[in-house]
């Protein structure tokens, strides 16, 4: 069967054994070496603690990958075959078609993520953590009402990554768990792909996280 996807030779890519559960195998950085064909690819041994991850042949991967302008992509794959060439590399056969995160109706993800928002002056003006998050913005809780349209800036900490972000307050609406505070909805304003990419990848990883927990 014929599948389409929009990778290059030496795009990154991100693999996931099924029914793993050891921390080794999960979120393995590899590289597509070869497009040997629609539905076969050859990609570089994932490395862990400087050695190379054995994986069996046979074994049931996922693969992710993710394009500016475009977003995050997925599929299903087995391995194949294995040669310790130069560089180890992993043959791989695509099973399902290839699946990608909406784009105009972002990914969001419920997740407590530090923030701080900056008003024009580069004052902090709250202080907490979002309660949900996407590639297009996030929602707080805070006990500080801001106006719709106001233009703020925000840092948030994502895996220890501390993201800049220009914001936009687009919606402001009394908490009804607590009438004093308020749940603001921002959106973000001329974020770079590759960094709105990053967030979308990080809530996919933590959505997979949670799923094999049973959590959803």
């Amino acid at each position: 069967m014929k599948y389409k996807n929009c990778f290059k030779v030496g795009d990154k890519l991100e693999i996931q054994v099924l029914g793993s559960y050891t921390e080794k195998d999960k979120n393995l950085i590899s590289q597509l070496l070869e497009i040997v064909s629609e539905e076969e690819f050859l990609i570089a041994i994932p490395i862990h603690e400087g050695n190379l991850v054995p994986i069996h042949i046979g074994s049931k991967i996922l693969v992710y990958y993710s394009i500016d302008n475009k977003g995050v992509f997925y599929f299903t794959a087995k391995l194949i075959d294995r040669k310790n060439t130069e560089i180890p590399y992993f043959r791989i056969q695509q099973l399902e078609e290839t699946k990608t995160i909406q784009r105009r109706n972002y990914f969001r993800l419920d997740v407590s993520i530090p923030v701080k928002i900056y008003n024009n002056e580069n004052e902090i003006i709250i202080n907490g953590y979002t309660k949900d998050l996407s590639g297009g913005g996030f929602k707080l809780i805070s006990d500080k009402k801001l106006e719709n349209n106001e233009q703020v800036c925000c840092k948030m900490n994502i895996e220890g990554n501390e993201l800049e972000i220009k914001g936009e307050v687009i919606r402001v609406n009394v908490y009804t768990k607590n009438m004093k505070q308020f749940e603001l909805g921002i959106k973000f304003v001329e974020l770079e792909e590759k960094i709105r990419n990053y967030i979308v990848g990080y809530l996919f990883k933590q959505q997979r996280i949670l799923r094999q927990k049973g959590l959803i």
